[in-house]
This record gives structure tokens, sequence and C-alpha cells, in this order.
């Protein structure tokens, strides 16, 4: 897949307690490890990984076990960060995910894609049973947007305690089930 993917990893974590949330652990393996996992094998040619100071340990991580670029945000906001990082990422379409989309499975990520370039909008966003999740598709400048919805459990964010725990209980789920590679 010809197609650039963004993993916004530098925020404050506030709603979870301020931790650095691609390194907590869902089934055993830091969030930032699903993400990048998920989207390798949906098969995204580039991977840059946004951090700020706040995410030091998950700096740490993808320095460790992953070669993927990474870029140090300033960690004023999420909307900051990515806009400067828009400014910065030329190629198009360019997928942007948050670290706290650990369960969008490849399968999800390649049909996203998809759709969203079938769209024809400059901007394609994911919407899950709850919500944006924070991924977005690229296409071309800001403009007009779409959005693409899908209504299973695992198109979610981690944003609070509660769903962490039922994102650690879908997880264990998949695992024990083996229907869904995530």
């Amino acid at each position: 897949m010809r197609i650039t993917a963004l993993v916004m990893s530098g925020g404050r974590g506030s709603r979870l307690g301020s931790v650095d949330k691609g390194s907590v652990k869902l089934c055993g393996k830091p969030m930032i490890a699903w993400v990048l996992d998920n989207l390798t094998n949906a098969g995204v040619d580039r991977v840059v990984v946004s951090v700020s100071r706040r995410s030091s340990t998950t700096l740490s991580l993808v320095r460790e076990l992953y070669h993927h670029d990474v870029y140090i945000s300033s960690g004023v906001g999420y909307v900051e960060d990515l806009s400067f990082a828009l400014r910065l990422l030329t190629p198009r379409p360019l997928l942007t995910m948050p670290v706290d989309t650990p369960l969008i499975t490849p399968d999800l990520i390649i049909d996203f894609v998809r759709r969203g370039i079938g769209v024809g909008k400059p901007v394609v966003n994911m919407i899950g049973p709850f919500g944006y999740v924070g991924v977005t598709l690229f296409n071309g400048s800001m403009g007009d947007w779409s959005d693409v919805k899908y209504d299973t459990p695992l198109v979610m964010d981690v944003d609070t305690p509660e769903d962490l725990d039922k994102a650690k209980r879908l997880c264990s789920a998949l695992l024990q089930s083996n229907h869904h590679s995530i």
C-alpha cells in the first residue's frame, strides 16, 4: 500500500491519569506496538511516529523495537502538533492514527484507506460506534471532508480508565477467539 502513516503519540494522557499512552500495556503489549504492528500488517509503506517530551517511554520503545522515523513534537496540543506535522509530511494520501487506537486491525485500516481514497474528498475521518476516534486520511490539502462509519467496537480510542478496561476485554476476547489478527 503506497501510503504514509503518522502515529500521533505526544499527548498528555490526562483523562487516563496523565500517562504516556503509547507505553500502556494492552494484552501484554504496549499500545504503540499494537498500532505499529497493525499498520505494518496492513502494508503501510512508511510510518512516522510523533512523540513529545511527555512520551519518552514510547520514544524508547519505538527506537528499540522499530525502525520508523520519529518526529519530536512540541506537545502543546493534538491540533497544533498535527497541523505542524501535516506541513512537514507532504506525501498524500497520509493516514493519521492516534496511539490510543490499538484495536483497529490491519483489515480495518486497509478498508478505511480504500474507502477514504474512493470518497474523493481532501479529508476523510473514521467514526466508530461512539464517535470520532482521531483516525484521518488526508488525500489533499485541508478542505471539504467526509466520514466513514464502522459499527465494530474495535474502532475505539482509549481515553479513560473505562475505555482501557473495555479495550482489555475486547483484546482478550479477540486473542482467545483468534478470529481477528490484531
